[in-house]
């Protein structure tokens, strides 16, 4: 067993990890990020980054290098339903930025790396907590394939390991699930002739979801009741195929000539959570681990890196004075600054997940001279639902990179 000594360990490489292990390292604080997996080429299924996360890449000097990767922006979409369109957000001049996580990832990671404060372990599982006086003080991990293990302590392990963090189980510390009743089936085509400011479409064969990724590629989902994938499975993939192609014609050759197998597909719930506690002595859940954010909307990346920020701005001081672990009472203060915002969020995912659930389940009980009329009415809800909040004026103050703090 190899035995390491740092200021903090964080557990999961995804958006909320680097960000935070970039930041805290740029700052003078020693930081050790493990991953399990050895390479980042793994399916990631956040790809949409919305305002403020482009403002928050540029005060990280990071965002030319993000413009630099294989992107696309949109400022605006539109739900449209049986040929009729509804905004479900527009930014104005602000933009969303949507590309693949693996090379943003792997950006964060490589500028980290000029720090001397920064490590990285990939391929490093984690395996538990060591404890002194009740409170986290490290972890102990494993390596593959070798199988060396590591004793790592901390005065603080951060747990950014998603939605099913092992960080937060072995916390006991319940993930606060909810049930949806809705699913989607995802699958990347090449870029298609398909309308991309519309990014729902409700048609008589269903509802589909989609965006732009880069310019050689776009992301597509299914909705699906829950339960209901393994039938669409059995019926094959030319039935599906035809399906999503009954709803947006646009890509019917696309989908034809590029969607071959369910091997191109993956499921994700529309389901979110919000965790009881993020914190314990020595102990900070951020990102999915902490609130699990649905996948319609393009939220989680935005929630997961806004808490790094507030992590960095809050704990970065407190790292630079005393020792041991930090105090649940420290930690809460990150949870207390961003806990309202994260559950305003949540509620608001909830509620437009109730509605695509009884969208979906409804259908069939639905007269069909009534079902277009009807169905643009939901859609109609959906849009005014979707913007309602920002112009609540309940929002929190958008958090802003502490500069100040970096050593550089």
């Amino acid at each position: 067993m190899t035995a390491r000594s740092a200021d903090v360990i964080v557990v999961g490489a995804g958006p909320a990890g680097c960000v935070v292990s970039y930041l805290l390292a740029r700052s003078g604080v020693e930081t050790v990020l493990i991953e399990r997996q050895r390479t980042l080429d793994r399916e990631f299924r956040g790809y949409g980054f919305r305002p403020p996360i482009p403002r928050l890449f540029d005060e990280m000097d990071l965002l030319a290098d993000v413009e630099d990767l294989p992107h696309e922006t949109i400022s605006r979409g539109t739900v449209v339903a049986y040929g009729k369109s509804y905004p479900v957000f527009d930014f104005d001049d602000r933009r969303v930025l949507l590309l693949k996580q693996p090379p943003l990832l792997r950006l964060l990671i490589e500028r980290a790396r000029e720090f001397e404060t920064f490590t990285f372990h990939s391929g490093t599982s984690f395996d538990g907590f060591r404890r002194e006086d009740g409170a986290v003080a490290g972890i102990t991990a494993t390596s593959r394939p070798d199988g060396e293990t590591h004793d790592f302590r901390s005065r603080l392990v951060i747990g950014a390991d998603g939605r099913f963090s092992t960080t937060r189980r072995a916390a006991g510390i319940d993930a606060g699930m909810d049930e949806s009743g809705t699913e989607v089936v995802w699958f990347r085509l090449p870029r298609a002739a398909a309308d991309f400011t519309t990014h729902i479409r409700i048609e008589d064969d269903g509802v589909l979801v989609y965006s732009p990724l880069s310019e050689r590629e776009s992301q597509y989902g299914l909705l699906v009741p829950e339960g209901r994938y393994p039938a669409i499975r059995d019926r094959g993939i030319a039935r599906f195929r035809e399906t999503v192609a009954g709803i947006e014609p646009a890509i019917a050759d696309s989908v034809e000539s590029n969607l071959t197998s369910f091997d191109q597909c993956s499921l994700l719930s529309v389901r979110s959570g919000l965790a009881e506690r993020w914190t314990d002595d020595g102990l900070l859940l951020i990102g999915d681990a902490a609130h699990v954010a649905s996948p319609i909307g393009a939220e989680g990346n935005n929630l997961a890196i806004q808490d790094a920020v507030e992590t960095h701005r809050l704990l970065t001081p407190v790292l630079a004075r005393g020792d041991g672990p930090i105090s649940n009472a420290t930690l809460r203060r990150v949870e207390g600054n961003r806990r309202p915002a994260v559950e305003r969020t949540i509620r608001g995912q909830r509620s437009r997940g109730r509605g695509l659930s009884s969208l979906l389940s409804s259908r069939d009980r639905l007269p069909d001279p009534l079902e277009p009329h009807l169905l643009r009415g939901a859609a109609a809800l959906m849009s005014l639902l979707a913007r309602l909040p920002n112009r609540s004026g309940t929002d929190d103050p958008e958090p802003s990179v502490d500069r100040s703090l970096f050593a550089d």
